[in-house]
């Protein structure tokens, strides 16, 4: 994924960028003002040899590994986990009804999705995105 935007700040080789309009804007579906990433600031990496400064025109570009990591603990975590607790429950304790395999299953989606936030504040998920100024293209 790229984003364009300007340099708002930058300090050694990390780069505060703030998100402007590009040329996907005009056909998304949220372009009529539910937009959440224009205006935002976001902190990425200059790549080596870059020479950004404040007011360049910048791109942020964010791997493909980044969103495939988010969707695995997002979605593949607190599902596999849900499907632990649902099954586990049922081979744990013989003759247990459908009510508790459900509270065990929800609750492995519960345990699942606290494991990712938690996983996304202590910084584990978050790659900084790489910041290369349009001039050097």
């Amino acid at each position: 994924m790229k984003e364009r935007g300007i340099a708002t700040k930058v300090d050694g080789a990390a780069v505060t960028v703030r998100i402007g309009l590009s040329e996907g804007c005009s056909t998304c579906a949220a372009s009529g003002g539910g937009c959440g990433v224009q205006g935002k600031e976001l902190e990425g990496i200059a790549m080596p040899g870059s020479r950004i400064t404040v007011g360049d025109t910048v791109e942020l570009q964010i791997p493909d590994s980044a969103r495939t990591i988010g969707v695995l603990w997002l979605l593949v975590m607190p599902l596999a986990l849900f499907f632990a607790g649902y099954l586990g429950i049922a081979s744990l304790i013989r003759g247990a009804g459908e009510g508790t395999q459900a509270l065990a299953g929800l609750a492995g989606l519960v345990l699942g999705l606290g494991l990712a936030t938690l996983a996304a504040r202590l910084g584990k998920l978050s790659r900084r995105p790489s910041v290369v100024a349009v001039s050097d293209f």
